[in-house]
């Protein structure tokens, strides 16, 4: 690494940063959940976008592989020496599936389907290729986005896969996504259980009709204790738990800690407010504006600028070009915002991720 970027005080800014100490804290949480238990662990790509980092999240044991949103995630995480994937979308038309059979051909990829044409695609490209593709069907429990409906829908489905030649069907997919955004705990447990009851019945149905369902994959950073601990939950898609944000953060409190925040300089300085070089191009703000990790009684009431954000802050003793860490309310859009991650340890720059954006064409 050049000398020059020994440190965090010579980045330039704005620069996305991860905290390693605490994110490591958070892999090993996150591991020592399901060290115990038959549930296992398969972390969300989409999360951070870098392939060191996933490598990382595997390295502690209690992990079967990686979640990915794209095929191009997917293919990055292959080449990255990572052979067991599944991609928790539907991939539709002949060239992302012909791309997605390719990469079968060198690991094990699983896809998730609602539909039995999209099945009948993705198996005349796995026949071409003389190999056989493993698929979820996808189970719709109250997202009200992709997957067929719970009970005879996905046995009906999971029959007329049975017929095809090149699809193994290894079991379900479904999301509570729904019951992240509660914030009363007891209240995210309680629609979070009752959804995931929705997957498991539906598991039991395919099983009774004599179909495989050993994977029922599922899960997130809000729900996964509550979801890990259902009887017949095999996998659980964590994502946002290794970088955190400050909206996850106030649902899941104790759990995971920040590790993720957006590095900016202070470029203009007023008696009650100053302004960062940091704006919407560089901070994911879905939920609510980014707020200061240092300065808990700063506040940034609107969020806006492309490149810069007003904070509020009466009294403040800060300096043209010093530096504060931004704590975004969406970690994995601040992460597909920048193509650079940088892993530091207080002061100390450790590494610098490379992302692989998750699009883009072959």
């Amino acid at each position: 690494m050049p000398s020059q970027l020994s440190s965090i005080y010579n980045l330039h800014t704005p620069a996305l940063m991860l905290d390693w100490p605490t994110a490591q804290r958070n892999i090993n949480r996150a591991a020592q959940f399901v060290q115990d238990k038959q549930v296992r662990l398969r972390p969300h790509f989409k999360n951070h976008k870098r392939v060191p980092l996933a490598r990382k999240q595997l390295a502690v044991g209690g992990c079967v592989g990686m979640t990915a949103a794209t095929v191009v995630e997917a293919i990055s995480l292959v080449d990255g020496g990572i052979k067991d994937v599944l991609i928790a979308n539907q991939i539709v038309g002949a060239a992302d599936i012909s791309r997605f059979a390719e990469l079968a051909v060198r690991a094990n990829v699983r896809v998730a389907i609602d539909d039995f044409e999209n099945v009948r695609a993705i198996a005349r490209a796995a026949r071409n290729r003389g190999i056989e593709i493993g698929v979820l069907i996808e189970v719709d429990i109250g997202m009200g986005r992709c997957g067929v409906a719970p009970g005879n829908a996905a046995v009906e489905l999971a029959g007329q896969i049975s017929s095809l030649a090149g699809i193994r069907l290894d079991g379900l997919q479904a999301y509570e996504g729904h019951a992240t955004g509660i914030l009363d705990p007891d209240e995210r447990e309680t629609v979070a259980t009752a959804s995931i009851e929705k997957a498991i019945y539906t598991k039991r149905q395919l099983e009774a009709a004599e179909h495989e369902c050993r994977i029922l994959s599922c899960g997130s950073t809000g729900t996964y204790r509550s979801t890990g601990s259902l009887e017949g939950v095999t996998e659980l898609q964590v994502g946002s738990y290794v970088t955190m944000d400050w909206c996850y953060k106030e649902k899941v409190r104790d759990q995971f800690d920040i590790a993720l925040t957006v590095l900016a300089r202070v470029v203009s300085v007023r008696q009650d407010h100053f302004v960062i070089n940091a704006g919407c191009k560089a901070i994911g703000h879905e939920f609510g504006p980014p707020r200061l990790r240092d300065y808990a009684e700063a506040e940034i009431p609107g969020f806006a600028s492309e490149e810069h954000t007003v904070v509020h802050f009466p009294g403040h003793k800060l300096h043209i070009g010093d530096l504060v860490h931004v704590v975004p309310s969406h970690c994995c859009m601040t992460c597909a915002l920048h193509r650079d991650m940088v892993v530091y340890e207080g002061e100390r720059i450790l590494e610098i991720w490379q992302a692989n954006i998750g699009y883009g064409l072959p």
